[in-house]
């Protein structure tokens, strides 16, 4: 029996494959949570409670939509605490509970045999708690576990709503204060208003349990019971109120940017505790914030600083009666110049092992100069301004204590790179106020000289040209460079002669006998658009078969994300690729794997250890599932707690979300052909429900704080790839800008990976070639990126607006569309006109008169009630240069050439 017939009858059973996995996840899980509160009722014994909330019987184990995985089998937090020793005095409530939960999980089921929404958990409301409930809950204990419950996606009004505790459970949490002197709350949730219920005399312990994977009841119980010590820590600042957040603004702003379709980051780099620190804003309970059953001593021991790194070497000393782990963490205030600085950034952390009471730890820390660095958007470089970097030690943002400086003489730059991600529109940015000259007394020091500051990656050059690679012998001549009109980033086409190799398969370029560039010249534009396009809704070509030898070409028979083409496997060589949903665990539809803590309770461990524990644990599933490449880690920050998709993000913190994701991407890779694809790439921090909304952001902010997270992980990790977001930054598509995707990864981080543009983008599909975006995703139609290399007219529908293509329906939404209009491009500021007639008994398309008044076209009237309708524009002629698709042919390539598929295939071939 062939492996692939074993995959299926043990994936047709309906379990994992490695069921070890399990102990790991309850470990993980424990160690993800953050106790907030403890009045000392934690750790507490086994034995009868009163257990309430929704998030008793309907947990929520994972993410929904891409980050939701199937598994055999989730432990609730009911299921939990009663295999654990504990029993409960609220039966009755509970099986009301249960109850209403069983009509939604039919529904569930019957939506994803549709195949239109596999893996949407809904939200069963909450019962109502009757007194009857209460009287039967009191008997016989005093202490009540209430599990907060809510859910993770929604939009507008339904986000606020989500955010705020409702009114059914304010009525549940009043009768339940009221009844028991011992109340412990438990978060199944991102974070949530709940101020005032904080600060409640009855609630004795908080326990953020957050979204925890499949053993999520199993790991409440050890926290609770304190089998596990929590050592989790908040990687978000945790606000009083919503308006505290600076990135709360007024309603009538927010309305005015919801029509424009866009959100202004007038905030700039004062995300999260960076406002909360720099503004003296009292959080509930700031970053970096936990307890333990346990206390801990920190004392830094040696301290030294060069152009390379700061070194802090840390002893860590357990005080308490418990046994536990200490997060460490450790900040810089940078020294007050012409560029405004928050009070601190988090620039190194590190975890203790498990210590004994009494027993101690010394950690080292190495801190890269770059973490010290601020965005000069004068001079457009990396710099550090002279005067003292102050470090400080501790627990979290609001509890750390000055133990030692860097002195630098000189301002010093320490990268100079290229001006991109320009803002289109003024901002007003809250301004910081003046920060107080600080004593610092008798500390460690250390200095840095800036002329002794010397680097061959100093100065980043721009991005101006390309190459197209040409066969000798062959007469070329570009289009492009004589073409009046230019992309956006507009660059020169350079060719360059290569020796001809129309017999060349991709094995040969794996065995090194030609050159990747040489490989790619004898392939035409026919097959090369199939290349950059993911396999869903392709069209097939005919193409003569280079290959000498058979290979086995195996239907891939699990339903994933996606994969790259297969139609030149047995004629070239090329490999299809599969691609994996990973954020959570890989979602192979209807096949279960290892549901594991939503990125978000990860990030909470502080645990680089725990992140490659994960990682080795996917990569292993990975191997198991031929997955080449998942989609993870989510590196997008925690700008907004009232959004619907933060699980699935780390944190509002760069340094801490990239140092966390490359754990995880250095444990898959520890499987050989395993790697993945980061997402996304970038200010996907806030949905407003539209694909295209405008992010108004500064440079300093864009690199500061939001390509920071992203850049930490490439430089760690060295990913295959990284998936674009789909709205728009500062004007332009992400995927289709040429500043971010070639000159910022490609000319200054080094990155030679492929980039993807994501899951129903509406951005312009040469454009995202030309940008240095090289594989469209799901899917696209070849012939239409082929038409951007040829002069092509518009087609028309008979309302007078172009053609529209939607396909590839996934979730309610096409994951492939555009519209027809050709070479031609409408600009009322054009020169050119494009022209349609439409009949008198049919309606224009409402795109026309919007286009009227946009100045973009005119209408006609006929005498017989037709009308003519004139677009105004640009005719582009051809605009898409064989160069950009080559060169994003040889980037998607060079990635399949290191997968395993690639590894698989050439094993075949061998037979």
């Amino acid at each position: 029996m062939k492996l692939d017939d074993i995959k299926n009858i043990l994936s047709r059973s309906g379990k994992m494959q490695f069921p070890e996995n399990r102990s790991a996840v309850r470990a993980l899980g424990a160690d993800s949570m953050v106790l907030l509160k403890n009045n000392g009722i934690l750790p507490m014994n086994k034995g009868k409670i009163a257990l309430f909330g929704a998030g008793a019987v309907d947990t929520i184990y994972t993410g929904l939509f891409f980050n939701y995985v199937y598994t055999d089998g989730n432990v609730s937090v009911k299921d939990g605490l009663l295999g654990n020793g504990f029993t409960f005095s609220t039966d009755t409530w509970l099986e009301k509970m249960e109850k209403a939960v069983k009509p939604e999980d039919k529904k569930v089921r019957a939506l994803s045999k549709k195949n239109s929404f596999a893996g949407k958990k809904y939200e069963t409301p909450e019962v109502l708690i009757t007194k009857a409930d209460i009287a039967e809950a009191v008997l016989g204990t005093d202490t009540c576990i209430y599990v907060i419950r809510h859910n993770l996606v929604g939009a507008g009004p339904l986000l606020e709503r989500e955010y705020r505790i409702s009114d059914i459970e304010q009525a549940n949490l009043k009768l339940v204060l009221e009844a028991f002197e011992n109340v412990i709350l438990v978060l199944n949730t991102n974070m949530i208003e709940m101020g005032q219920l904080a600060r409640a005399k009855n609630v004795k312990a908080i326990v953020l349990m957050g979204i925890p994977g499949m053993e999520a009841g199993n790991s409440l119980a050890d926290v609770l019971t304190g089998a596990v010590n929590p050592c989790g820590r908040l990687t978000a600042t945790w606000a009083k109120k919503y308006k505290d957040y600076s990135t709360c603004y007024s309603s009538a702003v927010t309305n005015k940017n919801s029509k424009n379709n866009e959100i202004d980051y007038k905030e700039g780099v004062y995300v999260g505790y960076r406002y909360f620190d720099t503004f003296d804003v009292a959080p509930l309970y700031p970053f970096g914030y936990g307890l333990s059953y346990t206390t801990f001593d920190i004392k830094l021991e040696y301290f030294e600083a060069s152009w390379i790194s700061i070194m802090l070497r840390v002893k860590v000393t357990n005080t308490g009666s418990h046994a536990g782990r200490q997060v460490v963490q450790v900040y810089c205030s940078q020294p007050k110049g012409n560029i405004d600085k928050p009070y601190q950034i988090l620039v190194g952390f590190a975890k203790t092992g498990k210590l004994k009471p009494g027993e101690s730890e010394e950690i080292t820390l190495k801190i890269p100069i770059m973490a010290l660095c601020s965005f000069d958007e004068e001079s457009t470089g990396w710099v550090m301004e002279a005067g003292d970097y102050l470090f400080r030690l501790g627990v979290n943002s609001r509890d750390t204590e000055l133990c030692a400086k860097v002195v630098l003489d000189k301002f010093t730059t320490i990268k100079s790179v290229s001006n991109v991600i320009e803002l289109k529109k003024p901002l007003e940015f809250i301004q910081a106020p003046e920060r107080k000259q600080e004593n610092t007394g008798f500390i460690m020091s250390a200095s840095l000289k800036g002329d002794d500051y010397n680097s061959e990656n100093k100065f980043v050059p721009q991005s101006t040209e390309f190459t197209t690679y040409v066969q000798e012998g062959s007469k070329y001549v570009s289009y492009i460079n004589e073409n009046s009109y230019a992309m956006p980033f507009a660059a020169h086409e350079s060719i360059k002669y290569v020796k001809p190799c129309g017999v060349a398969t991709f094995f040969d370029v794996v065995r090194g006998k030609f050159t990747i560039e040489e490989f790619v010249s004898s392939l035409s534009p026919e097959i090369m658009a199939r290349i950059v396009a993911g396999a869903t809704g392709e069209t097939k070509i005919d193409s003569e078969s280079r290959l000498k030898v058979d290979v086995n070409v195996d239907k891939y028979k699990y339903k994933i994300s996606s994969r790259t083409t297969s139609q030149f496997t047995s004629t070239l060589g090329i490999p299809a690729v599969n691609i994996a949903d990973g954020p959570s665990g890989l979602r192979i539809d209807e096949v279960p794997c290892t549901n594991f803590p939503s990125p978000m309770n990860m990030a909470q461990t502080w645990d680089m250890g725990a992140m490659v524990r994960m990682g080795r644990a996917m990569g292993r599933e990975m191997e198991y599932y031929d997955i080449d490449f998942c989609l993870a880690p989510a590196l997008n920050i925690h700008r907004n707690p009232m959004r619907s998709r933060a699980y699935e993000f780390y944190s509002e913190d760069p340094t801490l979300a990239g140092t966390m994701g490359g754990g995880l991407v250095m444990g898959i890779k520890r499987y050989e052909g395993r790697n993945v694809i980061l997402k996304n790439l970038a200010t996907y921090n806030q949905e407003t429900g539209t694909a295209d909304v405008n992010i108004n952001v500064s440079r300093r902010a864009f690199g500061e704080i939001y390509l920071r997270a992203f850049s930490v992980c490439n430089f760690m990790s060295s990913p295959a790839g990284i998936l674009n977001s789909g709205n728009r930054i500062n004007g332009v598509y992400s995927s289709s800008d040429r500043g971010l995707n070639t000159q910022i990864l490609r000319k200054d981080w080094g990155f030679t990976g492929f980039v993807l543009s994501d899951w129903g983008s509406l951005s312009e599909k040469p454009y995202d070639i030309h940008a240095g975006c090289d594989l469209i995703m799901p899917g696209f139609d070849p012939d239409e990126l082929l038409q951007a290399m040829m002069e092509t007219t518009p087609e028309f529908a008979e309302d007078g607006f172009v053609k529209k293509v939607e396909k590839a329906y996934k979730y309610g939404d096409p994951m492939i569309q555009y519209y027809k209009w050709g070479s031609f491009l409408p600009d009322k500021d054009g020169t050119d006109y494009v022209r349609t007639t439409v009949a008198a008994d049919v309606p224009l398309n409402e795109n026309v008169l919007r286009y009227q008044e946009l100045g973009l076209c005119k209408v006609e009237d006929f005498t017989d009630g037709g009308k003519a309708v004139v677009y105004k524009g640009i005719n582009r002629g051809a605009y898409l240069a064989l160069g950009d698709l080559q060169q994003a042919v040889i980037n998607v390539l060079s990635n399949i050439k290191n997968s395993a598929s690639m590894k698989k295939l050439m094993d075949s071939a061998e037979i």
